[in-house]
């Protein structure tokens, strides 16, 4: 009995953990934040007028202020930000977010490789295009392989796989059975090199015009420099923006505010193995959105709850499913 116990126990611990990191890991999949430099100035001496804002250029879309940067491939995305929610001192601060524009966001598709068996054909090798899918069909030593690759999908990896088989099915006039997937992923190729863009200037020049235009005022050169200096991509969204801490500009999760885990920034590779559509982010400022709106160009959205609230939210969800678990393993035992 007291193995089962034990059992119980366990179980509930790790429905609590599970869901309450579910919020975690899910904060740390924003797409555009690989692509992005924000920071929050939120420096006490600051000040701002955010109406001269579209004096110097901006356009107010909403809630937010975009304007193209002095490099053409990058935007910049002002908006303000509650910093009681950060647990950075209370009003509102500004929020200055230079991200990569979509159309240099890397081309995303989907890569399939399958293996025929029992297939009687002459092909050799041959090469079509059939709904926007390419096709590449070669037979060696009496088996048949296929590629399979499209860019700009709009379904999902599973319905590009059905599609695929259904067209092999029917073309090489197998069963299903026949067909063995040897790979299924998730390919991308990027537009732009990341490393070609100059942020530190981006970032530079656009606080020098957003000072000289009266948007902001207690920003001294020396918070200009070291701002500039640290500026790359994927230091953006809720956990990893740089915000003002204990006399320094450093990365919010290396504050004591945070309540994420600190995200690792996954380097743009030409192709990756998964099987799974990606999880969309819940709690970053800048969310990709659907391409029918117009606001897809510049990804971004409102602010989100709290994390404070999210938080609470999933745990007392997690420790009802635990007590559930409980009652579950008592009766069996």
């Amino acid at each position: 009995m007291g193995k089962f116990k034990f059992i119980a126990v366990l179980m509930v611990v790790m429905f609590t953990l599970v869901l309450g990191l579910a919020y975690t890991v899910s904060a740390c999949l924003n797409p555009l934040d690989q692509y992005s430099y924000e920071i929050v100035l939120n420096k006490p001496e600051v000040k701002f007028n955010i109406e001269n804002l579209i004096k110097v250029g901006y356009n107010r879309l909403d809630n937010v202020y975009i304007k193209q940067s002095v490099d053409s491939r990058v935007n910049v995305i002002v908006s303000l930000v509650d910093l009681d929610k950060l647990g950075l001192g209370t009003g509102r601060a500004l929020s200055l977010r230079f991200q990569l524009k979509n159309e240099y966001l890397p081309t995303r598709g989907y890569l399939g490789i399958f293996y025929v068996k029992n297939a009687s054909t002459s092909i050799t090798v041959h090469a079509v295009a059939e709904n926007g899918i390419s096709y590449v069909f070669s037979k060696i030593n009496g088996r048949v392989n296929v590629v399979a690759i499209v860019f700009n999908y709009r379904g999902t990896l599973l319905e590009f796989e059905s599609q695929v088989l259904d067209y092999i099915v029917h073309k090489l006039n197998v069963h299903e059975e026949d067909i063995e997937m040897l790979s299924l992923s998730e390919i991308s190729v990027p537009i732009v090199d990341l490393k070609s863009i100059e942020w530190s200037t981006i970032v530079k020049e656009e606080l020098k015009e957003l000072i000289g235009s009266n948007v902001i005022e207690g920003l001294n050169i020396s918070d200009v420099e070291e701002i500039s200096k640290i500026a790359k991509p994927g230091l953006a969204g809720w956990n990893s923006r740089v915000v003002y801490y204990n006399g320094s500009w450093t990365p919010y999760y290396e504050t004591g505010s945070p309540m994420l885990l600190k995200c690792a920034i996954i380097e743009e590779t030409t192709e990756t193995s998964t099987a799974t559509t990606k999880p969309m982010p819940t709690s970053t400022l800048f969310e990709t959105l659907s391409p029918e709106t117009e606001q897809v160009e510049y990804g971004v959205s409102r602010e989100t709850p709290s994390p404070l609230m999210k938080v609470a939210t999933i745990f007392i969800a997690g420790a009802l499913l635990s007590v559930v678990a409980w009652f579950i393993v008592r009766r069996i035992v």
